[in-house]
């Protein structure tokens, strides 16, 4: 175990039984595909077949390069096309490893190896049960693959329906391991702002949150948002080599898959320096610590999304332009649902609700267009029976709260 994970980490590892994790994951989905008629799915989108098989290898790699797949039928154990180096560790998880085909950027030798990969595939249907006729969902895939498997006859509809719902509600595993994950993000916000000096680069602190995470079995950082002063209006830019001043705001947001792949996704704003704050600081840091506790309190299973978007006190009208669009996300292995948008949009469903072991991020933007600065603040909340948790606590910046 991880010698840099905390006490409360440690115990909360100690809780999770991975047979356990990976068979109630893998169930979540089948019952998906059953509902919906699907015979079976074919995942390379690298968080489906972990959420499928248990097993990660490159994720970041395979986001762009198709070199290993799964075939997930609607009954049964997944047969998982590893890289070949990893096949022997796969296997001490998956009962059915085989060596996956790759045929991206080799010319016509790869079309040869497409058509290979089809009549496997074909092949591999027909031994899980699977004729021609029935359904199979595929997740992202490069297009000269999917396109020979659409000549080939198979009736294929997108598995995003299923692995949405599927991952939506957390299981009981996973629910301890987004409180171990919880546990890393505070360290990586401790470490974030005592690295926070005048001289220091943005880019500089993006290393500190980024070996914060890795020394601690995470697996990367998805965004680079880490911005100071004039950079952080209008949000979403990302590090640069840019210095930070006494006085500044710096604003980050983790954007991080860690321990066993699940999103660490929290923000803060800190003030640079032991200085009083402006007031147009002041307003924006007010404003959005406003709406992150309004939403904390409004956290509720069984609260519809437009029930939920009433109760967050709408921005002035002067800081909307720049509000995020929604004010809500999932998070599981990836950004996932539910999505909640502002309380001034009017596409929040009355049908839909928030249900209990779902995991979401609360997003606050507060910056006024044209304006010096602007206040990320984002948390992290596992729906409980009774409310909310909040599964990365960490202070806000009092000196800018008062």
């Amino acid at each position: 175990m991880n010698e840099l994970f905390s006490a409360r980490a440690k115990e909360l590892l100690s809780q999770v039984d991975n047979a356990r994790l990976i068979s109630a994951r893998r169930n979540r989905l089948q019952k998906e595909m059953q509902q919906a008629g699907v015979a079976a799915c074919l995942f390379f989108l690298p968080a489906n077949i972990r959420y499928a098989t248990g097993v990660s290898v490159m994720d970041v790699h395979c986001l762009a390069a198709s070199e290993r797949y799964c075939i997930v039928a609607a009954h049964g154990e997944p047969i998982l096309f590893e890289w070949d180096a990893a096949v022997k560790r796969s296997k001490e998880v998956v009962s059915d490893v085989r060596n996956a085909l790759w045929w991206q950027y080799q010319g016509n030798h790869g079309k040869e190896l497409i058509r290979q990969f089809v009549n496997e595939t074909l092949s591999t249907l027909k031994e899980l049960g699977v004729n021609r006729t029935e359904t199979v969902a595929v997740d992202r895939m490069d297009q000269s693959a999917l396109f020979e498997l659409q000549k080939a006859g198979l009736n294929l509809v997108s598995a995003s329906p299923l692995t949405d719902a599927a991952r939506e509600i957390k299981t009981q595993d996973e629910v301890t391991l987004f409180r171990v994950n919880g546990e890393i993000g505070r360290d990586m916000l401790a470490e974030f702002e005592l690295a926070i000096a005048p001289g220091v680069r943005e880019i500089d602190l993006l290393g500190v949150l980024t070996n914060a995470l890795i020394r601690r079995d995470g697996i990367t950082l998805f965004t680079r948002l880490v911005s100071s002063g004039q950079n952080s209006n209008p949000w979403g830019t990302e590090a640069t080599n840019k210095k930070v001043e006494v006085g500044e705001l710096v604003a980050l947001d983790t954007d991080a898959t860690g321990y066993e792949g699940y999103v660490i996704d929290v923000s803060r704003t800190f003030l640079c320096g032991d200085v009083v704050p402006t007031p147009e600081q002041r307003r924006c840091y007010s404003l959005a610590k406003e709406q992150l506790l309004a939403m904390r309190q409004a956290v509720r299973p069984g609260r519809s999304y437009a029930e939920f978007a009433s109760m967050i006190p709408p921005l002035p009208e002067a800081f909307r332009p720049q509000a995020y669009e929604c004010v809500v996300h999932g998070a599981g292995l990836m950004n996932e649902g539910p999505v909640i948008y502002q309380p001034w949009n009017e596409n929040n469903p009355h049908d839909k609700f928030l249900e209990e072991n779902m995991v979401l991020c609360l997003e606050a933007y507060v910056g006024r267009d044209g304006g010096p600065c602007g206040v990320k603040l984002e948390d992290q909340i596992l729906v409980t029976r009774d409310g909310g948790e909040v599964l990365i606590d960490y202070p806000f910046d009092e000196r800018l709260s008062n």
